[in-house]
């Protein structure tokens, strides 16, 4: 029978595989094209969608881990894979950024201008529309897929619209004789690439720090409404957006009998995987309702 996370798994390498040929395509026609017309530009802008094929790569190998199920190893299961594999993405991003910067300002030197034909305008144009439909493709399966990869990888391929966008102005500022556009809108889109690298930085340093990841006060209605339950505390969350680990101490009658306060604790379990499909794990602690900590022994004062 196959897991969820199987199933998971499969759905993200087959977008993954889609990406990945349609990035391959665009790149060589840029390279190609923008090689024949002399604009660098498009040259590493070509550069630029062969990096987002060796993610797609990386991620390719990576989710072939992320989505295993827990071992000896790595009890808590392999989902921080993906996190690493999006750090990678973020890195990339900020790669990009500095290069489109220090390309800027070494062609502000040069007063060479592309000779940019039909050619160039129509595989810039079909890049635009392959990289709108691959960004809202990879979005909307990775919301469906709560795959935190090809979220961020969207975001990466919104990062290479705009890079078309400045390709185009740049095509535009050439024909008009403009020297100083390709430089400034490379900068421009230096600057929103940097800040979305940035974002997903943050994001993946949430996940490794084990940041909270629900409210506590959204959970302790579920868990409340759960028979047998008296009081709940304690609630914590970490992990990611597509898996999150719960523990929590949950109070019942101290005389209920052992088999009765396990199904209770199945039954938190179930609920709250209910109502909250990322959530993939729960240890919840039972305590006899009214129970007391006993006070720590101090040994003598030094």
């Amino acid at each position: 029978m196959t897991t969820p996370n199987e199933l998971a798994s499969h759905g993200v390498r087959r977008v993954l595989w889609i990406t990945l040929g349609l990035n391959v395509a665009v790149s060589a026609a840029k390279m190609i094209v923008g090689t024949l017309s002399g604009s660098m530009a498009m040259v590493a802008d070509g550069y630029h969608s062969l990096t987002d094929g060796a993610n797609n790569v990386v991620g390719l190998v990576i989710t072939s881990y992320a989505y295993a199920p827990p071992d000896e190893g790595h009890p808590y299961g392999h989902r921080k894979f993906e996190t690493a594999a999006t750090l990678a993405i973020a890195l990339a991003l900020l790669s990009v950024g500095y290069h489109l910067i220090s390309e800027a300002l070494s062609r502000s030197a040069s007063a060479a201008l592309p000779e940019i034909g039909p050619l160039a305008w129509t595989v810039m144009l079909v890049t635009l529309a392959v990289n709108m439909f691959v960004a809202s493709y990879e979005a909307r399966e990775g919301r469906r897929l709560q795959s935190s990869y090809l979220i961020a990888d969207s975001a990466h391929t919104r990062s290479d619209i705009y890079v078309t966008f400045g390709v185009i102005a740049s095509f535009a500022g050439a024909r008009a004789g403009v020297v100083w556009m390709d430089g400034l809108v490379s900068i421009g889109i230096a600057l929103f690439i940097a800040f979305l690298g940035v974002q997903i930085l943050i994001g993946s340093f949430h996940t490794l720090t084990d940041r909270a990841v629900i409210p506590s006060d959204t959970l302790s209605p579920i868990v409340l409404a759960v028979p047998g339950v008296i009081d709940c505390r304690e609630i914590r969350t970490r992990g990611g957006p597509g898996a999150v680990y719960v523990d929590l101490i949950v109070h019942v009658d101290g005389a209920m009998p052992m088999r009765d306060a396990h199904d209770v604790a199945d039954w938190i379990e179930a609920a709250l995987m209910m109502q909250r499909p990322e959530i993939v794990d729960v240890v919840v602690h039972l305590e006899p309702a009214g129970k007391k900590m006993p006070a720590i022994a101090r040994g003598p004062e030094a």
